[in-house]
């Protein structure tokens, strides 16, 4: 039965006939674009089409002109240069990236990711330590806006550093050579950027230097065209909105996926199955991404760097092959978490309670921010999982919309060690006998903030449609919307009073069904269905059209995504 309150956009009949007129759309795609808050000419025209070519120019942002000459000085000295990522996809797309760049331009290049479990996120004094001697140039990628102390510490001792990030800026910033972060213009165009995103940027910057300087007068210019392979799967892996900039990034990255001669890609597609095949946004997201933070949430980030920066065919492969296990183990471990958490959630009452910290002995803590994803997805609150050892836990929490978590969290410092995140997701230590105190205080922050009970999940709805609607020709205009993602979301459309003619279990979880409505009839498919009673009488679903593609030809798809009984 309907899991969701649907809620169905107001049409605006107007816009909707505006839009599909001036752009020949069919109708129901143009309330689609319309939906989305596209009516403007200009909006319309970048949204239809994402060519290089609209990106803005990075060039006011501040400190790039600086970290761009002091790059293009040490490329014109051949002067070793250190690159700090960060351990998840991101972070390592955005390492291999910049990394690549510079070795391209001769330049010798050390890499260093931290260890997840023993480091953490960011810059760390040990690290810098190892580094120092091996160059005195560091440029950070997708970390270092928070680490103060630590870039003063390095800068006591002689590195100069840049830092390269675009998470939220810090009231002071660290006393860097240069800082590039498009957060620090509020409202610019690349503010929604991924950290790999504003490691292009910052070659952009660095190839511009050096054309004005002369030095590809005599030598070959890197296209960086060539690194957006790089740029979508880490831009979608780190759930930024793929809107404005992104979007063009995006949708131009996976054109450069489909043709990438990179080595480690291939052998990444190679082991995700999608080898000859064409990558949409959901491949990097699902299939690509998961495998390359396996790593990293398993304390291994430095063979899923090794994989992205393989030189030959041959050790990728290997790399590759290696990540998949660790991500078949990052399965089973979220598996058993998630087992092991519900079997708390029930024994301790857990499930009555608005907000919901459970926690277990031995839980790996590298899967915990997945586990209470799917936790938070299915029972429609707040959800803490925390990993008990040595008499403190470390915890792991999603939320909802209505929900601000580090706001609550905030209201619980007291009872923390340290805590971080945003308003959906957070990390925490807390001494193990505060956990009581913690559950009471976060459910006081949620009745503060929403009420006593969580509300009931909604589900946005386009529009209504009839089965017999969406043609060939609906399917050939909705590619255009594509990439679907964070702020772009895939389309959700209603139909009433369809019968279930026939439907088959598929890999044990899932349901493939036969839906028919008048004489129009439709192969729709149920992720995780399997067990759902939709047989008899008829039915109003919920779901998603879809586009994929066969031997190089178009092929619609239906996801069901909700459903209910007709009264």
């Amino acid at each position: 039965m309907r899991r969701k309150v649907w809620q169905l956009i107001p049409e605006r009949p107007e816009q909707v006939a505006r839009v599909s007129a001036r752009h020949g759309l069919p109708r129901l795609v143009a309330r689609l674009l319309v939906n989305r808050g596209l009516v403007s000419e200009e909006e319309l025209l970048a949204y239809l089409e994402p060519s290089l070519t609209r990106l803005s120019s990075p060039f006011d942002l501040s400190d790039l002109d600086r970290a761009a000459a002091r790059l293009a000085r040490a490329v014109q000295r051949r002067e070793p240069v250190l690159v700090y990522g960060d351990y998840d996809a991101d972070g390592l797309t955005a390492t291999a990236l910049v990394a690549g760049f510079l070795t391209a331009l001769g330049v010798p290049v050390t890499t260093y990711v931290p260890d997840r479990l023993t480091e953490g996120y960011g810059l760390n004094l040990g690290a810098l330590a190892r580094l120092a001697p091996r160059g005195r140039l560091l440029v950070t990628v997708d970390c270092g806006i928070s680490d103060r102390e630590e870039v003063a510490w390095a800068q006591r001792r002689g590195l100069e550093v840049i830092v390269t990030d675009h998470h939220e800026v810090p009231e002071e910033l660290p006393p860097a050579l240069a800082v590039v972060n498009p957060k620090r213009v509020p409202g610019h165009p690349f503010g929604l950027l991924a950290g790999v995103g504003v490691a292009l940027l910052l070659t952009l910057g660095v190839r511009a230097e050096l054309r004005r300087r002369g030095w590809f007068e005599r030598r070959p210019e890197p296209n960086l065209r060539n690194y957006l392979d790089l740029v979508a799967l880490g831009t979608a892996a780190d759930v930024v909105p793929v809107v404005g900039e992104n979007r063009i990034l995006v949708r131009q990255g996976l054109r450069v996926m489909e043709e990438t001669r990179r080595p480690g890609l291939l052998a990444l597609k190679e082991v995700a199955g999608l080898n000859g095949r064409h990558v949409s946004f959901r491949d990097l997201a699902f299939r690509l991404a998961p495998r390359l933070n396996a790593a990293g949430r398993l304390g291994q980030a430095l063979g899923a760097l090794a994989l992205l920066t393989a030189p030959e065919i041959g050790q990728a492969r290997l790399q590759a092959r290696e990540l998949n296990l660790l991500n078949r183990r990052r399965q089973n471990l979220e598996d058993q978490v998630l087992q092991e958490a519900w079997e708390v959630i029930r024994t301790q009452g857990l499930i009555r309670r608005p907000l919901i910290v459970a926690a277990g002995a031995g839980w790996h803590p590298g899967v915990l921010g997945i586990a209470a994803a799917r936790l938070t997805e299915d029972l429609g609150r707040p959800v803490a999982l925390v990993s008990l050892a040595g008499g403190q836990g470390r915890g792991s929490a999603r939320s909802i919309p209505a929900f601000h978590l580090f706001a609550a969290l905030s209201t619980c410092r007291h009872l923390l060690v340290k805590y971080g995140g945003h308003a959906a997701a957070a990390g925490f230590l807390v001494p193990a006998e505060h956990l009581p105190a913690l559950q009471a205080g976060l459910e006081a922050a949620f009745e503060a903030q929403v009420g006593r009970e969580p509300p009931p999940p909604t589900l946005e709805v386009d529009a209504e449609v009839n089965l017999e609607e969406l043609d060939e020709e609906f399917f050939a205009h909705l590619e255009l919307l594509r990439p679907f993602g964070p702020g772009n979301p895939e389309p959700v459309l209603v139909s009433r009073r369809v019968r279930c003619l026939d439907l088959r279990v598929v890999n044990d979880r899932h349901l493939k069904l036969k839906l028919a409505q008048g004489d129009c009839l439709k192969e729709v498919i149920f992720f995780d269905g399997a067990g759902q009673a939709l047989g008899g009488g008829e039915l109003e679903v919920a779901f998603s059209p879809r586009v994929s593609y066969f031997q190089g030809r178009l092929v619609p798809e239906y996801h069901l995504v909700d459903w209910s009984r007709v009264a």
